[in-house]
C-alpha cells in the first residue's frame, strides 16, 4: 500500500499484486477461540483506498470488478467493524477518483453503505445487503459469498446471521426497487445451484460444515416458498429427490447421532430451525413425517439448553400450525392427537422430575394453536390449571423449587391468552 501510495508500484504489475491483494480481503484463520487477520484485511482495504489514488482509471479499469466486488463483499460481511468501514472509505475513494464508469451504482452504494449504516453488523447483513443485490452485478457474488464462506465460519453469530442474510437476499422485491431489473436470478440461483450444493454438506464432518449448510437449506427453503400457492410450492426444488432429502434431513441427522458430542446442541438447534422452515413452507409431509418431526421436537424440548429449548418451542408452534388438522366439521381433534400432545406435556409439567423437561414442556404447551386448547373449555381449562399450579411459589419440581420452571408457566399463560383471546 506504501509503495502504491508513492508511486513506487509500475502499472505492470497490478496483474501480479491485485489477485493477492483481493485474496487478502478475505483472510480470516482461526487461531483457538479466535481469529487472527483482521489486520491483514484493513491493510488490503488500504491498499485498495491507495489504488484509487495512484493510478488513472484506465490503468485500474480492468482490475475493477474484481476490487469493486471485493470492497463490497467486505463492506458488508466482515465480522469487524473496523474493516467495514475501511472497505467502505476505499470504495468511496475508487468511486470519487475513478469516476462512475468504472464502478456502476458507486455513488447509490455509497449513500447505502456509509459509515453508520456499516455500524450494525446485524443490519449491514440483512438490510444495507439487500439494497446493493438490487443490482445484477452484485446479487449473485453477495448469495456466493454468503453460502461458501461466511455460513462455515467459526463464529456461530456469523453463520446465523449469515443464513438470514441469504433469506432476506431471495426473498427481497427487486422489481419495485430497480425497475431496470424484472429477472429472478437471485431466486433461480439460489434453487438450482446453492441449494444442492447446501444439501450435500449437511452431513459433513466439519461440525460448522454441516450447521452452517443445514441453517443456510432451511432459510432457503423458506425464501423460496414466498409468494407460492400450496400446491405449486415443491417446485422451488430443480428435482422431487430434493424436496424428499429436504423433510428428511432432521431424522437422518438425528440417526447419524450427531447430536452427540461436540457441537450437538448446535445441531438440535439448526434441526429445529430446519423444521420450523419447513412448517412455515408448508410442504407436502405425510402423517408420518409429521410425527416423526414432533418427535424430534419434543426431544429438544426437554434439552437443558434454554436456547435449544427456544428453538425447538418456535418450531413446535409452526408444525402444529402448518399440519395436524382437526375435523372440518366439528373443528375437535383427534382424541389420539390430544393425548399425544396435550395430555402429554400437561402430565409432565405435573409430574416428571427433571427440571429441563418441565421448563421446556411449559413452554410447549403455551405455543399451542388455538385449535388444541380452545376446542373444548374443559381442555383450555386444564392447560391453565396446570400452568397455574405450576407457577406457584410452593410448586417444586423433583423436591425443589424451580424458578426457570415457574417463569416458563407464566410466560405460556400470557401466550396462550393472546392466542385464545380474553372473552366475557
Amino acid at each position: 500500500a506504501e509503495l502504491v501510495r508513492r508511486g513506487l508500484l509500475l502499472p505492470q504489475r497490478m496483474e501480479e499484486v491485485v489477485p493477492i491483494v483481493v485474496k487478502a480481503m478475505q483472510y480470516d484463520v482461526r487461531r483457538g477461540s479466535h481469529s487472527v487477520g483482521s489486520n491483514v484485511r484493513d491493510a488490503a482495504c488500504y491498499t485498495c483506498w491507495a489504488f484509487a489514488r495512484a493510478f488513472e482509471p484506465s490503468v485500474l479499469k480492468p482490475y475493477v470488478p474484481d476490487l469493486s466486488l471485493s470492497m463490497v463483499v467486505t463492506c458488508l460481511f466482515d465480522r469487524e467493524i473496523n474493516c467495514r468501514r475501511a472497505a467502505s472509505a476505499a470504495f468511496q475513494e475508487c468511486v470519487g477518483r475513478q469516476g462512475s464508469e468504472n464502478f456502476k451504482h458507486g455513488i447509490d452504494i455509497l449513500t447505502k453503505a456509509d459509515y453508520f449504516s456499516l455500524g450494525n453488523r446485524t443490519d449491514a447483513y440483512t438490510k444495507v445487503a439487500c439494497s446493493i443485490a438490487i443490482y445484477n452485478r452484485y446479487r449473485i457474488p453477495l448469495l456466493q459469498h454468503l453460502s461458501y464462506i461466511k455460513l462455515f465460519h467459526w463464529d456461530i453469530e456469523l453463520r446465523t446471521l449469515s443464513s438470514k442474510a441469504i433469506h432476506e437476499l431471495i426473498v427481497c422485491d427487486i422489481s419495485k426497487k430497480d425497475k431496470t431489473n424484472t429477472d429472478d436470478r437471485g431466486r433461480d440461483y439460489a434453487s438450482n445451484v446453492l441449494l444442492p450444493s447446501l444439501i450435500s454438506k449437511c452431513m459433513s464432518h466439519d461440525l460448522f460444515v454441516r450447521h452452517g449448510a443445514v441453517l443456510g437449506v432451511a432459510e432457503i427453503v423458506l425464501a423460496l416458498s414466498k409468494n407460492l400457492t400450496t400446491s405449486n410450492r415443491e417446485t422451488i426444488f430443480s428435482t422431487p429427490d430434493y424436496l424428499t432429502t429436504v423433510t428428511e434431513l432432521g431424522p437422518e441427522i438425528e440417526k447419524a447421532r450427531l447430536y452427540r458430542g461436540r457441537g450437538g446442541e448446535m445441531m438440535r438447534s439448526g434441526v429445529c430451525r430446519l423444521i420450523e422452515c419447513i412448517s412455515l413452507a408448508r410442504l407436502s409431509l405425510s402423517v408420518k413425517q409429521q410425527v416423526r418431526l414432533l418427535d424430534s421436537i419434543d426431544d429438544s424440548i426437554k434439552h437443558p439448553s434454554s436456547d435449544v429449548q427456544n428453538t425447538a418451542v418456535s418450531a413446535l408452534r409452526a408444525l402444529m400450525n402448518s399440519y395436524f388438522p382437526v375435523n372440518k366439521e366439528t373443528n375437535i381433534p383427534s382424541s389420539r392427537l390430544q393425548n399425544r400432545v396435550v395430555i402429554k406435556y400437561i402430565t409432565i409439567v405435573k409430574t416428571d422430575d427433571n427440571p429441563a423437561a418441565t421448563r421446556g414442556f411449559s413452554l410447549a404447551l403455551g405455543c399451542l394453536p388455538a385449535k388444541l386448547l380452545a376446542w373444548s373449555m374443559g381442555v383450555l381449562e386444564d392447560v391453565l390449571q396446570c400452568l397455574c399450579d405450576t407457577s406457584k411459589p410452593v410448586a417444586k419440581v423433583g423436591g425443589e423449587c424451580d424458578a426457570e420452571t415457574k417463569r416458563n408457566a407464566i410466560l405460556a399463560l400470557t401466550t396462550i391468552c393472546q392466542t385464545v383471546g380474553i372473552g366475557d
